[in-house]
């Protein structure tokens, strides 16, 4: 979400997906066995696909996690670890070698080998089906089973991101053997090699998951059972925590720290991610004053961090940056929209207005109501931007009419002046920088200004390996999209965790970049 960037319909990234909820498995009744009582998670909502490797929702990748595995994964400070892959070795710097567990084995009983491992990322990178994780992965000359538990990846060129992008859910290995035979699909299901596997679900109501008996991890998961109730409304999964019909509920809410706080027994977690919010503007939309470079550069100079971090999230966000902070490379502190004082940064956006024609020129901002943060952010926006001349009107339109003019694929279709959306940071910053290169996105293509430059320059990013001259390339980047100012980043995005403490024993990384959020799960257990 995307990310790949992530504007979500709560937690739904910008790329459309590829199966409609309706296709998904629906069985008539959601009935408990009996038994352990099973871990209860209350979701904001349902499942948008069920195929990771066309999905572009966030929403979706939060359940893939607990049904398939990737190669990789990674630690609480986004370092990469092992997951399918017990160890692996860059043989070149286009070739990489990974040994598989040999325990492993799909939920329907047949062992994963290296034949689904090549399947698997043949289909991901099959230019014919351009799906938005494979272009992330880049050319890919050959993948090899070099034997049953062995695979050697060889790319056209370096991607120095690679690892971080095999660890995204949109990466999961497939039961090839079922999919190429024809007895199982992976647009109507789930069939996977993670610690869970789909016993019923009904839609838009609820998931009943049970234990995976040919997990690799022995003895795990040490819960039976998972249910997934689909709860939309925030208060009714408050009242779940609350009267313990529920274990655990995640929240988009900034409120919710304050509101978990008041429920005895319950804990509160604020997830620190690498994911933040930005405001679009349109370079190419006609209609619009923000064609024009100067007044986008303007929109940015007056934009006022802090103050959203603090009005919005109660000191629980901070100003972030093109290139998260969550990676702890100050790459982009220095740009004059940050480092300048305000009143200089407004009598510049106020110079820019005027020697482009629009002294007080009249905008929209569109601030979804698909997450309560959008319109929060705009209250804030609203006054800073009137403060260099601007004239705002903030629209909170429906979720249809949001993704029909915004995130939408046709340039025909693009409407609109300003809007909010976000990012996920997932892992290595080159990850998310890739979104600014022009094409590289069929969303952002319809409002995005190409800058010839910096796809050549992303293109070193991707194949200069980590130290100091790939910090260099990305201080590089940080300035190109400062210049631009289409895609305007603002302030950190963390996610809300609540769990019954009294009820459940379990943990969540203090830092997610990937959307896995029950990483954990294996180990949750009951009190």
């Amino acid at each position: 979400m995307t990310g790949i960037s992530c504007a979500l319909r709560r937690g739904r990234a910008w790329l459309p997906a590829a199966v409609a909820a309706a296709s998904l498995l629906v069985l008539p009744g959601l009935a408990l066995a009996q038994g352990q009582k099973p871990v209860i998670w209350g979701k904001p909502s349902e499942v948008l696909s069920s195929d990771p490797h066309s999905s572009g929702d966030g929403s979706s990748w939060t359940v893939f996690y607990l049904i398939y595995d990737q190669l990789l994964s990674t630690d609480d400070k986004l370092n990469i670890t092992p997951k399918l892959a017990e160890s692996w070795e860059q043989v070149s710097p286009t070739s990489y070698v990974f040994r598989l567990r040999k325990n492993a084995a799909f939920s329907n009983g047949r062992p994963l080998t290296s034949a689904d491992v090549v399947g698997s990322l043949k289909r991901l990178t099959d230019p014919q089906k351009a799906r938005g994780w494979g272009k992330q992965i880049g050319g890919v000359n050959d993948v090899v089973a070099i034997d049953a538990h062995t695979v050697r990846i060889d790319l056209a060129k370096p991607n120095t991101a690679l690892l971080s992008i095999l660890s995204v859910a949109t990466t999961s290995i497939l039961p090839m053997k079922e999919i190429e035979a024809g007895s199982f699909d992976p647009a109507k299901g789930m069939l996977g090699s993670g610690p869970y596997k789909v016993a019923q679900h009904r839609q838009d109501e609820a998931w009943l998951l049970e234990r995976n008996p040919h997990y690799w991890q022995s003895g795990k998961p040490l819960m039976d059972k998972m249910t997934i109730r689909v709860m939309p409304d925030d208060a009714a999964r408050l009242a779940g925590l609350r009267d313990g019909s529920i274990d655990v509920a995640t929240f988009e809410n900034p409120d919710t720290p304050r509101l978990l706080g008041a429920i005895p027994s319950v804990q509160s977690v604020v997830q620190k991610t690498p994911n933040y919010f930005h405001l679009d503007l349109s370079g190419l939309n006609g209609n619009s004053v923000f064609k024009d470079r100067r007044v986008r550069q303007a929109a940015a100079l007056v934009v006022d961090r802090p103050a959203i971090a603090n009005a919005v999230f109660g000191g629980e966000s901070a100003v972030e940056y093109a290139v998260p902070s969550a990676f702890g490379k100050k790459l982009c502190d220095g740009l004059p929209s940050y480092t300048l004082p305000r009143k200089e940064r407004v009598a510049r956006a106020k110079a820019l207005l005027k020697e482009a024609g629009h002294p007080n020129p009249r905008i929209s901002l569109i601030a979804s109501s698909v997450l309560v943060t959008y319109p929060l952010i705009a209250q804030v926006l609203q006054p800073q931007l009137q403060e260099a001349g601007f004239s705002v009107q903030v629209q909170q339109v429906p979720v249809a009419e949001w993704y029909k003019r915004v995130l939408t694929t046709n340039p025909k279709d693009s409407d609109f002046d300003a809007s909010l959306t976000w990012f996920a940071g997932f892992s290595d910053p080159g990850i998310v920088l890739n979104w600014w290169t022009s094409g590289f996105s069929p969303v952002f293509t319809t409002f995005l200004e190409p800058v010839a430059e910096y796809g050549d320059l992303m293109a070193q990013v991707r194949q200069t390996p980590n130290g100091p001259e790939r910090d260099k390339l990305m201080t590089r980047a940080c300035g190109l999209i400062e210049s631009s100012a289409n895609m305007i980043p603002l302030v950190g995005k963390p996610d809300y965790i609540g769990f019954r403490r009294d009820q459940l024993d379990a943990r969540f990384g203090p830092l997610e970049g990937n959307f896995d959020v029950f990483k954990y799960v294996a180990d949750f257990k009951r009190r």
